[in-house]
């Protein structure tokens, strides 16, 4: 959803109803790009967020309570020293554009009363926050909760001591003074583009989602030539004017199946009314409808940060992989080198000293060929001899050694891909599971925070087989130890793609029917890393023969008894 200028020509209305002559108590800054301020009026307290932010840019009331940073930010003290102990004025909205200004009245050093306002500008990448003052020859910026330089913008600098100057006009229609004529031509210049497209950009305030239900409203559905229906977009706009006049507004959240969900000031007819669910007010849907998008926005940012560090890790541990196979390789020459000893200690008579190399004969070779040994003249013979020894013991005793490092750089391999396999089919709400995890297994930093707060404990996924049997999926490392190991029967079917990391799949019978098992294989298959693979073995025993080595990382198990079947398709 946009933020469009009628979205703030509803919460100016309401702001107008609420908040004149609150009290500015306390001013936070939660995120970088987002201010709240906490205001207390005769009866009751408001919370007014401002958010900058690109992807999110909005303004309203809201009841949320972030965690704020232990160091306010720059922007946040300036604010908290002017604002804090002055009281809300009025809110101002020139037309129908994307900014508000909200007016504080205080006083300055010397008792004199003065007007400070906060700019807050919604336009999406170019969105602000600026606090401006009213002076002899006009406003200036106090501060911005982004800086702006001359490099940055041709048509205005923002920062500190700079004239405030608007944003450039945007030569659209007035929707308060709208005629079908001037409309008309509009839709003549844009006749290519679709009807909902031309009123966005020929209309002030008006964003995507009204327009479709303008046009909506105007064609009653149906397809129409734009020219033919003029009239009916200028009736329908008219009434959208008179509705922003007079502040009736009707507030609801849109969603249809297979369609992203928006917000609307006021009602929409061009969808069944069990796709809306109304509001009381346009500051309480915007709080719920942001509140839900923020959750999805940050819940993705951290997904990607997660599946970022574990691929990091994964390319890490392949290269340390390869580098320990190829050093485990340079040791299987160790034999070499105690032939080498041995061929010189039984022909320790030909060896002069000072020599560089010397042919010996080969004993273990049945023709007794001599090979060719090199030296270090620098030792005496019985010191080649030794140093030859010497090499060969310390390789053999490396190699028991890296063997060791090599088996367990692969388990560590098949664990980060266990993660990278949860963390690519995981839903939003399991992502703190699995960041828990990766800050118990030193992946990622320990969050620091005032509160230690307990992650509820994540549910599978339960589907129901064709034989009325219930499957489950482990969505997580964590979330499949349990499922294994604590809340499966021993007489349960286990299942697992073979040598791939994936979910564990439990069907609640020691002997499934043969479309169960195939299900249950391919649900498998489809929560692993071979999802899109053809041709996937599936192992499945009883969960009994299922056990956790000593010391084994999340989700890591030990089977046997164990058959295999092939997934070739998946069928629904």
């Amino acid at each position: 959803m946009s933020f469009d200028g009628i979205a703030m020509a509803a919460v100016c209305h309401e702001l107008a109803k609420e908040l004149p002559g609150a009290k500015v108590e306390k001013v936070v800054q939660p995120r970088p790009l987002e201010i709240i301020l906490h205001l207390r009026g005769r009866h009751k307290s408001f919370q007014l967020l401002c958010s900058a932010d690109s992807h999110l840019p909005r303004i309203h009331l809201t009841e949320s309570k972030p965690e704020n940073p232990p160091a306010p930010p720059p922007f946040c003290m300036l604010l908290r020293k002017h604002l804090i102990g002055a009281r809300y004025l009025f809110a101002e909205q020139s037309g129908l554009e994307r900014i508000l200004s909200l007016h504080f009245g205080g006083y300055d050093d010397f008792g004199n009363e003065i007007i400070k306002t906060l700019q807050c500008e919604v336009m999406g990448k170019h969105s602000n926050i600026i606090l401006t003052m009213p002076r002899d020859v006009g406003t200036y910026i106090l501060g911005s909760i982004k800086i702006v330089t001359e490099e940055m913008s041709r048509h205005r600098a923002v920062r500190p001591g700079e004239l405030y100057i608007l944003p450039p006009v945007q030569n659209k229609l007035d929707l308060f003074t709208l005629t079908e004529e001037r409309l008309a031509e509009k839709l003549t210049e844009l006749l290519e583009q679709p009807v909902e497209k031309v009123l966005v950009s020929a209309i002030m305030g008006l964003g995507p989602e009204l327009a479709r239900e303008i046009t909506y409203r105007a064609s009653r559905g149906d397809d129409a030539h734009p020219l033919e229906i003029s009239r009916s977009l200028t009736i329908e706009l008219r009434k959208l004017a008179e509705i922003i006049t007079r502040g009736n507004f009707t507030p609801c959240l849109a969603q249809s199946p297979g369609s992203r969900p928006f917000f609307s000031p006021v009602s929409i007819t061009s969808l069944a009314p069990e796709f809306l669910t109304p509001y009381p007010s346009v500051n309480q849907g915007l709080d719920l409808f942001f509140s839900r998008q923020l959750r999805i926005l940050r819940g993705t940012e951290l997904k990607q940060r997660l599946i970022q560090t574990v691929r990091s890790a994964i390319s890490r541990n392949e290269k340390k992989r390869q580098f320990q196979e190829k050093e485990l390789l340079e040791m299987a020459e160790a034999d070499s080198y105690r032939i080498w000893g041995e061929m010189l200690t039984a022909s320790i008579n030909l060896i002069s000293s000072g020599a560089k190399e010397v042919f010996v004969p080969n004993y273990y070779n049945i023709e007794q060929e001599k090979i060719y040994i090199p030296l270090n003249p620098a030792l005496s013979p019985q010191g080649n001899i030794h140093r030859y020894f010497k090499k060969y013991r310390k390789l053999k005793d490396g190699e028991k050694i890296l063997s060791l490092r090599l088996n367990e750089t692969v388990k560590e391999l098949m664990y980060l891909e266990s993660l990278l396999s949860a963390l690519t089919h995981a839903a939003l709400e399991d992502l703190d599971e699995i960041r828990e995890e990766m800050e118990q297994s030193d992946l990622i930093r320990e969050r620091k925070t005032k509160k230690k707060t307990i992650p509820a404990v994540s549910t599978p996924l339960q589907f129901i087989s064709v034989d009325g049997i219930t499957i489950y999926v482990g969505k997580n490392n964590r979330q499949n130890d349990r499922l294994t190991l604590r809340d499966a029967s021993p007489h349960d079917t286990w299942l697992h793609a073979k040598d791939i990391p994936g979910a564990h799949v439990i069907i609640k019978s020691s002997n499934p029917p043969e479309a169960t098992l195939l299900e249950a294989a391919c649900l498998a298959v489809r929560y692993s890393k071979a999802a899109t693979s053809a041709n996937v073995p599936v192992d499945y025993t009883l969960a009994r023969h299922v056990r956790k080595p000593k010391s084994a990382k999340p989700g890591m198990v030990i089977y046997d008894h164990h058959r295999t079947i092939y997934i070739t398709d998946f069928p629904s």
